[in-house]
């Protein structure tokens, strides 16, 4: 009897030891600067530059190494076309979910869902989301390992058999030592640092391929790179350059951070909007105009690499292979640093993916044990550290077992791709609020000279008793619809234009979805074949 009352003595110790040394652990994380406590609420410390660096990030990965597979499907000049137009795609949907976004007050995409479709579309988005991001958080720690192994097979002879050159080595410690802090940071804004590498990765890979090329194509050696080019094959490399450019996934959490003015905001209370509503218009006018440069700058940026890149790497190698790297001897130093560029390149992407997937995570969970819900990265430092440490763990685990890397974007492409870059965009564009905001914001209100010299509560409060007054009300007293609501109601009915426009987005969607459904069907029956 003692034995046994001495056994579950000691397990409640053993308990009680692992329930506080959790604790102190959460506790440190919360005091600490890389984690800190939050109120669950956005913070917009975001600048220009910063938020450029962090969108481009979200597109730059291993669609980059793609991109000349996808251009020798379609020529020279063919391939031009075909990223010019997917930019062009891109940069509008990106700024259709802003306005959406700046319309619903939305700080994230599945919120943007719910807010707009309702909770059990948000389920389903977030759900979507979860699988499409874990999928590419797998990828980048494949070229994470494939980047490291493939660096030690060229320095070190003994390299590619020693463990300590082994891929699933360099993605241990990348996601223990790199992918993991970065993960934990809360803010977007606080990754630009990271996402400036991603930037300088695909220059530099850009500017090496084109030096390259250039000299090739110097010494003759490009005659069989064609101007265009149209097949079968053509349809393979569609969704290629598509998802090379997806980030809207995060575009609304980097929206959510960015500041309305270029000068650093305070540190407390930054995210307190003015009480007067023609403030608040004026502030969201300026923060939409910022993010409207955003896009066109990270687009912009992530354009011309992938031109570069995909033009000049066919030219020198027409028969390029979906990764362009391999195109290149074990001896070229100058790709040898190109593939380290992009092994950290992954380093910094893996976290701003993952930023998005655990925002949709937690609002699953929070929805399902009636948690609080809170704006992406601003969730209690206990749901934000176990959710970040088991994200990295399983997608490690994953990422030792896969080593094809084009089955891993076939697979998300075909599922989730099409649905979150052109489907929604085009919904929201149907969507009654949409025009209905647009009309408000066109419209200006005559200013009332006689409530200027007040304060902003008495201003507010006498405004808005003279709004009352203003109303018609029936024998019940309820509020009877104005002329106003009516031209409201007509104004927010969608055109002509804008019903085309929504269709033609999602009849691409679903060209987009059937050219993936078309290369993981036929694909290996044509080379087998």
């Amino acid at each position: 009897m003692s034995s046994d009352t001495t056994d579950a003595h000691d397990a409640a110790h053993a308990e009680s030891e692992l329930e506080h040394m959790i604790s102190s652990a959460m506790s440190a994380l919360a005091s600490s600067a890389l984690v800190g406590e939050t109120d669950g609420r956005a913070k917009r410390r975001g600048n220009v530059s910063g938020s450029t660096a962090t969108l481009a990030n979200c597109a730059i990965g291993a669609g980059v190494l793609a991109t000349p597979f996808a251009v020798s499907k379609f020529g020279t000049v063919g391939g031009g076309i075909v990223v010019l137009i997917a930019a062009l795609l891109v940069a509008y949907t990106l700024v259709v979910l802003v306005r959406a976004g700046s319309a619903f007050e939305s700080t994230s995409y599945q919120g943007l869902v719910r807010d707009a479709f309702g909770t059990r579309a948000s389920r389903f988005v977030s759900g979507t989301l979860v699988v499409y991001l874990f999928g590419s958080c797998v990828a980048y720690l494949i070229i994470i390992g494939d980047s490291y192994a493939k660096v030690m097979s060229a320095v070190a002879s003994a390299g590619s058999s020693a463990w300590w050159g082994s891929r699933r080595f360099a993605i241990a410690v990348g996601a223990t030592f790199l992918v993991t802090p970065l993960s934990l940071l809360r803010e977007m804004s606080r990754l630009a640092p990271a996402s400036a590498v991603a930037l300088v990765s695909l220059a530099y890979t850009a500017a090496t391929i084109t030096c390259k090329g250039m000299t090739r194509t110097s010494g003759g050696d490009d005659a069989k790179a064609v101007a265009f080019k149209f097949n079968t094959d053509s349809i393979s490399a569609v969704p290629i350059v598509v998802f090379a450019f997806q980030c809207h996934i995060q575009v609304l959490a980097i929206f959510s951070e960015l500041s309305a003015d270029s000068a650093p905001e305070p540190h407390f209370e930054d995210d307190i909007e003015p009480i007067d509503s023609d403030a608040r218009q004026a502030t969201e006018a300026r923060r939409l105009s910022r993010m409207y440069t955003v896009i066109a700058l990270a687009v912009g940026a992530c354009f011309w690499g992938y031109l570069l890149v995909g033009e000049f790497a066919y030219m020198s190698h027409p028969n390029v292979t979906s990764n362009v790297l391999d195109s290149y001897g074990k001896d070229d130093k100058a790709m040898m640093v190109a593939t380290i560029f992009m092994g950290f390149s992954a380093v910094a992407s893996f976290p701003v993916n993952h930023h998005a997937a655990r925002a949709a995570l937690d609002d699953l969970l929070a929805e399902a044990f009636g948690w609080e819900v809170c704006a992406p990265g601003q969730a209690p430092v206990t749901r934000h550290a176990t959710q970040t440490f088991a994200f990295v763990l399983f997608t490690t685990l994953v990422a030792f077992a896969v080593e094809d890397l084009g089955k891993v974007f076939e697979f998300i492409g075909a599922t989730c791709g099409s649905l979150v870059m052109f489907v929604i965009p085009a919904l929201l564009l149907l969507h009654p609020k949409m025009r209905s905001s647009k009309a408000a914001a066109d419209v200006e209100e005559p200013a009332d000279d006689l409530l200027d010299g007040l304060d902003d509560v008495t201003r507010e409060l006498l405004s808005s008793a003279r709004d009352l007054l203003e109303q018609d009300f029936d024998e019940e007293g309820n509020i009877l619809p104005s002329g106003d609501d009516e031209n409201a109601s007509f104004a927010a009915k969608p055109g002509v234009g804008t019903v085309v426009v929504a269709g033609a987005l999602i009849l691409f969607a679903s060209f987009v979805a059937i050219s993936n459904v078309y290369v993981l069907l036929f694909s290996e029956q044509k080379r087998d074949s």
